[in-house]
């Protein structure tokens, strides 16, 4: 079993770093004392020989200012150049040195140089709200809800992975490969040097109009001294604009059918931009009366509000946003009026919708229950009660008396209720008319913290158009709320989505493992995804994009063919009639493939639902 002991590995590396010799010293004592360690003695050495690298490489960007890091090997006599990289990221994160890109790699400089960089002054934001007055809170009671089950999603360490899908590379000598389709391809393009991601830009939100791009981490080319940095492609892929971020990116909200980007920094201060980065609003959330009261009452300790406020988003428009933090969601236009106020209630008020099976089924055990009910997509929830309670009066052991087969055919029956429905039918009165009977339900209950009993609101997003919303809690349930904040029905499936689209048309609820498609409370299509991939969705259909394939579903959800890479996908779009799908350095179009638009000419009027999507993941 390999087995890892940071503070043996990690540890004894930040010993070296700030030359804690008898730290070491202490360290070798404890791995020499213990056999089970005893693997682990190599380590100690290590870490000794880098309490003289750590200095000599200190001593050399010193006497060598702006010096290159792959010649700091060469200066301190290490053969092991990873090594010598990996020793400078320490430095570099614990302030001893500054790295600046130059070309494909770094420029180095001491930290205490002249020559260093002066820090960016820090900005005092305060909140821009017109009033102290809270908007209206809205309690949810669920019992008035329309309420929408679903085939419920596992979360990825639910899921038998080795059951998950295998995607094949490309035949040897072929960059890209098509399958399941007569699509063809066009001559492989190598991408020139020029018009290479940046692959710091990790961060992806297709947008109506193209795609925003983010570098949260403060490594993009040219803007080592911001924080963080941004970029937008047009729907032809054509790079727009690209500027740095005055601030962090702790949280990033992006409307799919918007132009504009939210970010939230670690200091709970929220800044929103346009199409063309340029800032629409800077609030300080942490001043929010709503804030300070959501503090008092989980006792939320000062540093601690960034990890409480899990969701920000912007609308369509530009001219409303919304925060969530805990199990509270928070809307305001732009001029700092309060719109509306929503809380999801205890976690365990659920149960006045029904109880979870918690059972997960892949898409085959769904296609299986579909057909024990002789269904097909799109279903809805009422398609399924009304099959149930057809086959139930045909073949529930007490309305047949005397009948074969009976009891199995019922079990059948109510296994392929449960998966279509995730639910456990002896808790759904509904299901069970007059059928299965009464039964008696023993409950046990833990008394938690409020802050664990509350349902924490970890998605969310402003809906087609307007200033309604969905919020998607912890529970595995999607609230929908109008515009006033009153919800309207809730969609149970098990698992927080990742990300939520609602084009007016349909509604898309991507999980780290499913991807649901949705309209007029229908189940249009049910995909598992692989890699948890990224979701295009276009006029005239949606796609997957994983690290190596991008597949493609029709309107209808029907599957229509995949691209295949051999190195990861960095972008695809759609351009001049034919989809375009790049890694890092090669590119090629599809002939006779999807396309996202009927045009992408100028004049061509704006759709309701695009998409271009970039993947910069290393």
């Amino acid at each position: 079993m390999d087995v890892s002991i940071p503070c043996l590995e990690q540890g004894g590396r930040v010993l070296a770093l700030v030359g804690d010799t008898s730290g070491i010293g202490k360290m070798q004592a404890v791995v020499e004392s213990l056999p089970d360690l005893k693997r682990w003695g190599e380590s100690i050495g290590e870490h000794k020989r880098d309490v003289v690298l750590f200095q000599s490489i200190k001593e050399a960007v010193k006497a060598n200012p702006k010096c290159l890091q792959t010649e700091v090997k060469g200066l301190v006599g290490e053969s092991d150049g990873r090594r010598v990289a990996n020793l400078i990221h320490y430095l570099e994160r614990h302030g001893k040195v500054i790295r600046t890109r130059k070309g494909r790699t770094y420029e180095l400089i001491s930290a205490d140089s002249h020559d260093a960089p002066q820090p960016l002054p820090k900005r005092r934001v305060s909140s821009h709200r017109k009033d102290q007055e809270s908007p209206n809170l809205n309690e949810i009671d669920f019992s008035k809800l329309s309420y929408v089950p679903l085939p419920r999603a596992p979360s990825r360490w639910d899921e038998d992975l080795s059951s998950r899908e295998a995607v094949g590379l490309p035949e040897e000598g072929r960059h890209f490969e098509i399958r399941d389709a007569d699509w063809h391809l066009g001559p492989t393009q190598k991408v020139p040097l020029v018009d290479r991601p940046d692959p710091a830009f990790r961060r992806v939100y297709p947008t109506d109009s193209g795609v925003f791009l983010v570098d949260d981490l403060g490594n993009a080319e040219g803007f080592e001294q911001h924080e963080a940095s941004a970029l937008r492609y047009d729907r032809a892929g054509n790079l727009v604009v690209k500027a740095p971020l005055s601030h962090g990116t702790y949280r990033i909200g992006v409307h799919p059918l918007g132009t504009g980007l939210i970010a939230m920094a670690k200091d709970a201060v929220a800044h929103a931009y346009d199409q063309s980065l340029a800032p629409i609003l800077e609030t300080a959330l942490a001043d929010y009366p709503e804030i300070l009261a959501l503090a008092k009452k989980f006792e939320i300790q000062e540093g601690e509000l960034k990890n409480h406020i899990r969701c920000v988003a912007l609308s369509q428009d530009q001219r409303a946003y919304l925060f969530t933090a805990v199990d509270e969601a928070w809307c305001f236009d732009l001029e700092g009026n309060g719109l509306w106020g929503v809380r999801l209630p205890k976690q365990e008020g659920w149960g006045e919708l029904g109880q979870s099976s918690g059972l997960y089924h892949a898409r085959e055990e769904v296609n299986w229950a579909l057909g024990v009910f002789g269904l097909s997509l799109p279903v809805t929830p009422d398609d399924v009660k009304k099959r149930y309670r057809e086959l139930a009066r045909q073949w529930h052991p007490d309305l047949n008396q005397g009948a074969t087969n009976t009891h199995d055919q019922m079990k059948e029956i109510n296994q392929a209720a449960e998966t279509l429905t995730g639910m456990d039918l002896e808790y759904i009165p509904t299901y069970a008319e007059a059928v299965v009977g009464e039964g008696v339900v023993i409950s046990l209950s833990l008394s938690v913290g409020l802050r664990w009993a509350a349902d924490w609101i970890y998605a969310a997003c402003f809906g087609a158009s307007g200033r309604g919303a969905y919020l998607a809690g912890y529970s595995g349930r999607v609230v929908q709320v109008d515009e006033s904040g009153t919800a309207v029905r809730a969609y149970d499936i098990g698992s927080v989505p990742r990300r939520i689209v609602d084009t007016g048309e349909f509604l898309y609820l991507l999980t780290d493992t499913r991807l649901y498609v949705l309209r007029d409370d229908s189940l249009y299509a049910l995909v598992d995804t692989v890699d948890a991939g990224d979701l295009l969705v276009a006029e005239t259909g949606f796609g997957l994009l994983e690290a190596k394939r991008l597949r493609w579903f029709g309107r209808d959800g029907r599957y229509e063919g995949s691209v295949v890479s051999k190195n990861p996908i960095r972008h695809v779009y759609s351009s001049g009639g034919n989809l375009t799908v790049a890694t890092r350095q090669r590119r090629v179009e599809i002939k006779g493939g999807p396309t996202f638009w009927g045009s992408t000419g100028p004049e061509s009027p704006r759709p309701q639902r695009s998409a271009v999507a970039v993947r910069l993941e290393d």
